[in-house]
């Protein structure tokens, strides 16, 4: 890999979080005295927060705006970004090795950017990163290369020269697609997609200890 810079995904990648986000959408709803579908993370699990919010709001007929959904889903899981969420074993180990070869590094997300650099300034992690980038800030989810795009962009980099690690398929069919050099990072949430995440991606590891064994 003679790359130059990486834009790593947060939940389900470098934070061990999805258990965190796998109940907040059903549970916010109700809360609202909403019964939510069976279906639902399948649902919303390719949408940004905003298309989710706007999801709840039209489907269920909510009385908020996206911001107050936005807003209350953040409360739920504030807590655990806070003070529970670690990171994955042996992340930190591949980050150093990283930035011990020049790479630039940058934290790519759905999640809101203030979660975000809570937990990995918890955990001492924010200083290896350049910047954090969100769906929300970029206004698309990860089913459009635009969050991908303006991390390039931020670098100085092309998007050849760009690693992108994610753990969801969705995410790394985008990143492919766009030109980027796409590792698979093995998450148990997305554990079902795992023949077509190996086919679609570059590189597939399962663990950071692996990754950091090829840099």
């Amino acid at each position: 890999m003679n790359l130059k810079g990486m834009i790593i995904d947060l939940d389900g990648t470098l934070l061990d979080s999805m258990r965190y986000w796998d109940t907040v959408g059903a549970d916010f709803l109700r809360n609202q005295n909403v019964v939510p579908p069976d279906s639902l993370n399948d649902i919303i699990k390719e949408m940004s927060f905003e298309e989710s919010a706007q999801y709840f709001i039209d489907e269920f007929g909510l009385h908020f705006s996206v911001t107050d959904v936005i807003h209350e889903i953040n409360k739920m899981v504030d807590d655990a970004y806070r003070h529970t969420i670690q990171l994955k074993p042996d992340a930190e180990g591949a980050l150093k090795k990283m930035k011990a070869r020049g790479m630039k590094l940058c934290i790519a997300t759905v999640t809101n950017h203030q979660l975000a650099e809570l937990a990995l300034t918890r955990l001492g992690v924010m200083d290896y990163f350049e910047f954090i980038i969100t769906c929300g800030e970029v206004g698309q989810s990860k089913n459009e290369p635009d969050i991908y795009n303006k991390a390039a962009q931020l670098f100085g980099l092309k998007s050849a020269d760009i690693g992108v690690i994610e753990d969801a398929l969705y995410c790394m069919k985008t990143a492919k697609n766009s030109g980027f050099y796409v590792i698979g990072m093995y998450d148990e949430s997305s554990q079902l997609d795992t023949e077509v995440i190996i086919k679609t991606c570059d590189q597939y590891v399962t663990s950071f200890k692996e990754l950091e064994g090829l840099l």
